[in-house]
């Protein structure tokens, strides 16, 4: 049988290496538009300061792939699929017959419509080739602008700062990291990312960047004017959907599948950034190594393997901060209990949302302790009503409640 993987990210080689593992037989070629192999996007940092070279920060090496008979073509773009004959349409015209294929094709940045985005310095970041861009332009300005307070935005910033850059984030939520923390939480965070020089403007959007056709800084809508000679646009992802929805497969904000995967045409599966199930894209490594490990399974026909969900699982590691944030931390309705400890001396902040006693959403901010329990505790849905008082304390013993 072959099997064959657009995209060489973490869904992809996760797929390939789970395949290979459980088939030796298996025929599997992965074929991407980059140049380079796979590699974790959150160690685009050591590129962008120049601590490793791009090959320094692929999760496997070449060998690795040869060594395992997984035959990646790199630089070698597909543009259309055919469904009825199941052939590949590669950008140099020519075919890939394959019997099962794996959409794992990722995502692209979302550009909002600011004006003068096209400016020279404007930057967005998800490959090796924009850390690389990104680090040749560092060498021009010490003052740079991050668009947008989530997740990928702290860390470009903490990327930034580290590569010499003063660093302002721009975010038009009144909080950073709005989907992971709550109001508390995000002022602890904004103070902490303060002390190590990255500074913030909450509540507002950019209505413009400035310069003739070099950015020399950004216009917000409330007038302020900001300096930077390096944007650096974080507003989110787009899953990659033109080469399903061209050929026929249903998407919607991603590409649609079911528990098992499948996509809407036969033989056709879908994992990752590029995936959407139950109507929702995550956008986070843990779902999409779950995605690709049971997309693996499935496409090798030994077993039937559900996927589920994940539990929104977010972690932030920058500048000595540490962030844990999952499950349902913002509850709106009065059923949810919150338990909560502050202590804004060391910047430790501490919150598990309970609904009838079983933990379902956690903030851990500023120190890692009882992150391993509590995530265990939401996954097996454990009552905890009895240690309400205690379950945040740095000595609890989370060995009491486990069998």
């Amino acid at each position: 049988m072959r099997t064959v993987i657009v995209g060489c990210g973490v869904a992809g080689a996760t797929a390939a290496m789970t395949m290979r593992e459980n088939s030796p037989e298996t025929e599997i070629l992965i074929y991407t538009d980059e140049n380079h192999l796979y590699y974790p996007r959150p160690r685009l940092y050591e590129v962008i300061t120049g601590e490793k070279q791009p090959e320094e920060i692929y999760t496997f090496s070449k060998q690795s792939y040869d060594k395992r008979n997984i035959k990646v073509h790199l630089n070698n773009k597909v543009v259309g699929i055919e469904l009825q004959r199941k052939m590949l349409l590669l950008q140099d015209r020519s075919r890939v017959h394959y019997d099962k294929l794996l959409l794992a094709n990722g995502a692209h940045p979302f550009l909002p419509p600011i004006n003068g985005a096209e400016k020279t310095g404007v930057f967005t970041l998800r490959t090796i080739d924009g850390a690389l861009a990104i680090r040749e332009y560092t060498q021009k300005t010490n003052k740079a602008i991050v668009i947008g307070g989530g997740l990928l935005g702290l860390e470009f910033a903490a990327y930034l700062r580290k590569a010499g850059q003063h660093v302002k984030v721009v975010e038009v939520s009144p909080r950073l990291l709005p989907r992971q923390l709550d109001r508390d939480g995000a002022e602890i965070l904004k103070d902490k990312l303060e002390t190590v020089g990255i500074s913030s403007a909450l509540g507002v959007k950019t209505k413009e960047i400035l310069g003739k056709d070099t950015v020399s800084g950004i216009v917000l809508d409330n007038g302020k004017e900001l300096a930077g000679k390096l944007i650096l646009i974080s507003a989110g992802i787009r899953s990659n959907i033109s080469l399903a929805l061209e050929a026929g497969i249903k998407v919607n904000r991603g590409v649609v599948v079911d528990e098992y995967l499948r996509t809407s045409a036969n033989d056709v599966y879908a994992a990752g950034d590029a995936a959407e199930c139950n109507g929702t894209v995550y956008g986070i490594i843990p779902p999409t190594i779950e995605q690709a490990k049971a997309a693996a399974a499935n496409m090798l026909g030994k077993e039937k393997r559900v996927y589920k969900g994940t539990i929104q699982t977010t972690s932030l590691k920058i500048a000595g901060i540490s962030l844990t944030s999952m499950g349902l931390v913002n509850p709106e309705r009065s059923k949810y209990e919150e338990i909560i400890k502050i202590n804004r001396q060391k910047g430790i902040y501490k919150k598990i949302v309970l609904d009838e006693g079983e933990i379902v959403g956690a903030i851990i901010l500023g120190d890692t302790k009882g992150v391993a329990g509590i995530k265990k505790l939401m996954d097996q849905r454990t009552v905890v009503t009895q240690y309400e008082d205690s379950i945040l304390e740095d000595d609890f013993d989370f060995r009491k409640i486990f069998p």
